[in-house]
C-alpha cells in the first residue's frame, strides 16, 4: 500500500506573476531516450534528464533490466547509461525480476513490452487506487500472441502483472489505439529485439499520435529502422536490429510549460510576464499547445526555443481537438473557465484512463471551486467566467499531478482561494512546481499559515 502522507496547500488569488523559471525536461523523451540507451550495447549519455517520481520509477525499471546508470556530475545534469545485452539473448537464465513502477503508466506500458524478453518478470505498484486501476488488457493480449505468458488482474489486465517470456517470436500482431498510444509504442520498442521482426496493424482510432511520432523519432535516433504508413496505422520492423549508443539531449516539457503559461495568462495585471526556454520547436504537442494559447487571445511570442507570454489580456473561448495535446487539456480547461464565452474540448476520451479520470474528476473538483464545466464521454464544455470564481473550498487532486496543476490555475483566480489536498503527487512530473510559482509571485501557503 501507498504510505505517503497527504499534504495540503492553499492557493491565494494572485494578480501579478513574473520570472524566467527553469522547466522540467520532457518526461516523454526521458522515458524513450533512457529505454533506447538501456537497450543499446555500449555507453550512452542523457543530458538534462528529467527529475521526478516517474524518473525514479524508470531508473528502477532500467536497472532491473540490466542497465548500469551513473550520474556524471553532482548537479545530475548528465546521466551515463551502460546498456544491457540481456535482452538480446532469448531464454537466458536469470532470477525472477520484480519492477515497482510507482504511479507511472507510460513507464509500465513501455517496460511491459521489452520486459517480455525476460524469463520471468513481475510489475507492481504502490498506487493501487491510481495506476492499479489503469487497463493493460490490449497490450497483454498482443504480447501473449507473440509467445509470452501474461497474468494480470481481472479482465482488464490490472497490476500486479507477471510475464513469463524470454522466447518470443515475431510475425504479425494487431493492437488497439483507442485507449492509449502507449501500447503501440511498447511494441515498437520491442520489435527490433525479435529475431523475426514484427508487423503491427493498429485497429480502432489511434489516440495521442504525437507521442507515437516521438517514439518513431527516438527509434530513428537510436539507429532503428521502422517502416510505416502516413496514418500511423501500419508498421513493419525488421528483427535483429541493434540499438546504438548515443548522446541524447532532452528538451523542456510542454505539459509542464502549459501549467506555468496558464498561470500567467490567467492573471489580471498586464505587467505579468513569463519566459520559458528549452521548448523545442516542431514538436506536435508543443505547436498545438502554443496555438491554443494564441487562439484564446494570449499574448504569446516564440523565438527559437524561447517562449514569452504576457498576462492581463482578455481571453476568449475556443473549440479544440484535444488529442494532440492531451496532457495539457486539464490546465487549458481551467484557463478557459476565465475566458469570455464558451469553450469546447473534444476528442479527449483517453483522459478517462489516466492517473485519475481527468474528465469526471477534473470537472467535479472545478465545479466545487465554482467553475462552470460540463463533462461528457469524449469532451468537456466550459462556460467562461471572466470575473473569476468564489473559491473558499478544499479540492482533491485525486493522486494526479495534472489535476493539481489545473486546480492551481483555478485558485489563482478565485476570490477566496482554494485549498489543494494531496499536493505531494505533483512530484510525479514536476516536484518544484509550487516553489516555482512562489518565486514567480504566487501566494501559496500551508493551510495553518494562511
Amino acid at each position: 500500500m501507498n504510505n505517503i502522507v497527504s499534504q495540503n496547500l492553499t492557493i491565494t488569488p494572485t494578480e501579478l506573476l513574473q520570472g524566467v523559471p527553469d522547466i522540467p525536461s520532457s518526461k516523454y523523451y526521458m522515458l524513450r531516450y533512457l529505454l533506447a540507451a538501456t537497450l543499446a550495447q555500449g555507453e550512452s549519455s542523457l543530458h538534462y534528464p528529467a527529475h521526478s517520481d516517474d524518473s525514479e520509477a524508470l531508473f528502477r525499471g532500467c536497472r532491473a533490466l540490466g542497465a548500469e546508470l551513473e550520474w556524471q556530475d553532482e548537479q545530475r545534469q548528465v546521466l551515463r547509461v551502460k546498456g544491457t545485452e540481456l535482452l538480446g539473448v532469448a531464454g537466458r537464465e536469470r532470477e525472477a525480476t520484480v519492477i515497482e513502477v510507482g504511479n507511472a503508466g507510460a513507464v509500465l506500458r513501455l517496460l511491459l513490452g521489452v520486459g517480455a524478453m525476460l524469463p520471468d518478470v513481475t510489475f507492481t505498484t504502490a498506487y493501487p487506487q491510481s495506476l492499479g486501476k489503469r487497463p493493460n488488457r490490449e497490450l497483454l493480449e498482443a504480447l501473449t500472441r507473440l509467445g509470452a505468458n501474461c497474468e494480470g488482474q481481472g479482465p482488464e489486465g490490472l497490476l500486479p502483472i507477471r510475464i513469463r517470456g524470454g522466447n518470443l517470436h515475431g510475425g504479425e500482431v494487431e493492437i488497439s489505439g483507442a485507449r492509449s498510444s502507449q501500447y503501440l509504442s511498447s511494441l515498437l520498442f520491442l520489435a527490433p529485439l525479435l529475431p523475426e521482426g514484427l508487423e503491427i496493424q493498429v485497429v480502432d482510432q489511434l489516440k495521442s499520435q504525437p507521442l507515437v511520432s516521438m517514439t518513431l523519432n527516438v527509434l530513428e535516433e537510436a539507429g532503428i529502422v521502422v517502416e510505416h504508413d502516413r496514418k500511423l496505422s501500419w508498421f513493419a520492423i525488421e528483427g535483429g536490429q541493434q540499438y546504438q549508443p548515443r548522446r541524447y539531449e532532452l528538451p523542456g516539457d510542454y505539459p509542464s510549460a502549459a501549467a506555468l503559461l496558464a498561470a500567467v495568462a490567467v492573471t489580471n495585471d498586464p505587467a505579468s510576464r513569463i519566459t520559458l526556454n528549452r521548448l523545442r520547436p516542431g514538436a506536435e504537442d508543443g505547436e498545438a499547445l502554443l496555438d491554443a494559447f494564441k487562439r484564446m487571445g494570449a499574448d504569446l511570442q516564440r523565438q527559437g526555443e524561447t517562449v514569452t507570454l504576457r498576462g492581463g489580456r482578455r481571453l476568449h473561448g475556443i473549440e479544440l481537438d484535444g488529442d494532440k495535446l492531451i496532457d495539457s487539456i486539464p490546465v487549458l480547461v481551467a484557463l478557459a473557465s476565465f475566458a469570455d464565452g464558451e469553450s469546447y474540448f473534444y476528442n479527449i476520451e483517453s483522459l478517462h484512463y489516466k492517473e485519475s479520470d481527468r474528465i469526471l474528476d477534473l470537472c467535479a473538483e472545478l465545479r466545487k471551486a465554482g467553475c462552470a464545466v460540463t463533462p461528457r464521454q469524449d469532451a468537456i464544455v466550459v462556460r467562461g467566467q471572466p470575473q473569476g470564481i468564489e473559491g473558499g473550498v478544499s479540492v482533491e487532486g485525486h493522486n494526479d499531478h495534472r489535476l493539481l496543476m489545473a486546480l492551481t490555475i483555478a485558485g489563482l483566480r478565485s476570490r477566496r482561494g482554494l485549498t489543494l489536498c494531496g499536493v505531494e503527487h505533483i512530484a510525479k512530473s514536476y516536484p518544484d512546481f509550487f516553489e516555482v510559482l512562489k518565486h514567480l509571485g504566487a501566494r501559496i501557503t500551508k493551510p495553518q499559515e494562511h
